[in-house]
């Protein structure tokens, strides 16, 4: 059953909203269990993006969608400029059990809603793709999800972001450890004052249910929120015996107190993929899904989005 269910609630809590960091495991349940389900084969495309703009440098997620082409939130290429500039020593990184495969880049595109809508995330272009300098082999791109209707269900968090818990919040200095987790995907932009192009997740407390916000208040087995660090990392959903790239992750926001950190209450953004299809497979030339497995609300929210994750950064 289709969901849009972001209305005034949370339209009123973003006017509220602090700088968007997230991300982290619930805390009665030990790390191992979150890096072990990011090493699962139905998540290695996700890798991990090292870049430098000016004198920063920064580290990022990105999704591997075909053997030249990965995608990544608009905010981790918009450079200097929105549109890309400035971007230097850019190097997208996969895993395979204890070995590393390293692959530059050579072009980074937002999407350009992104600068037209002047990086508002609420807008729901928060969308960017990288084109490699060499063929991937030996890791299976991800499959997008095209239905266009997304029901209430578990997704899957993967990315390289910073760690911590729910009581503590995301850690400075813990990105780059390829982790996953899960979370309810409750909710859709209403179409109206938030973008049906995203999605919503929150951050649910053992035993708390005054901490929950949207859906049940039960948490699942491997409760998680996105951190910096995770920008542009994959949500997967898992239907019958195939694995789907959903959305990418954009932004968080502190609802119940008001501090972006990723504890228990806050919530994430994930740019849907489904209506950037067209777009996607205009720019990088990438068979129809099918077969890839073959071959104001604008200035005023633009402090919400994902930052990228300064390495070292304090």
């Amino acid at each position: 059953m289709p969901f849009h269910r972001v209305i005034h609630t949370l339209v009123a809590c973003l006017l509220l909203a602090a700088a968007a960091n997230a991300g982290v495991r619930r805390d009665d349940v030990g790390d191992v269990n979150f890096v072990n389900l990011g090493a699962d084969l139905r998540y290695q495309s996700v890798g991990q993006f090292l870049y430098s703009v000016g004198a920063s440098s920064y580290i990022a997620s990105g999704v591997l969608i075909s053997p030249e082409w990965v995608l990544t939130a608009a905010h981790v290429v918009e450079g200097d400029d929105l549109l890309g500039g400035g971007i230097t020593n850019m190097s997208f990184t996969l895993f395979s059990g204890a070995n590393s495969f390293v692959y530059s880049a050579m072009e980074w595109i937002p999407h350009p809603g992104w600068a037209a809508t002047s990086g508002n995330v609420l807008a729901g272009y928060d969308i960017g793709i990288v084109r490699l300098s060499s063929s991937v082999s030996g890791f299976q791109p991800a499959t997008l999800y095209h239905s266009d209707s997304v029901p209430i269900q578990a997704g899957t968090i993967v990315g390289f972001g910073a760690s911590g818990t729910g009581l503590t919040g995301f850690q400075n200095g813990t990105t780059g450890t390829k982790r996953a987790g899960q979370n309810m995907v409750d909710a859709q932009g209403d179409g109206v004052s938030i973008s049906a192009n995203l999605l919503f997740a929150d951050f649910d407390r053992p035993g708390v249910p005054a901490e929950s916000v949207l859906g049940s208040s039960t948490p699942l087995a491997l409760e998680y929120l996105s951190a910096p660090g995770d920008s542009g990392g994959g949500l997967f959903v898992t239907e019958g015996v195939n694995t789907y790239l959903l959305g990418v992750t954009s932004f968080g926001w502190g609802y119940t107190d008001g501090i972006a950190n990723s504890d228990y209450g806050d919530l994430a953004g994930f740019t849907s993929v489904r209506a950037f299809e067209p777009w996607i497979q205009a720019t990088t030339a990438v068979p129809e899904p099918g077969t890839w497995a073959a071959a104001a609300l604008l200035a005023a929210f633009a402090h919400l989005r994902w930052r990228r994750s300064r390495i070292h950064s304090n």
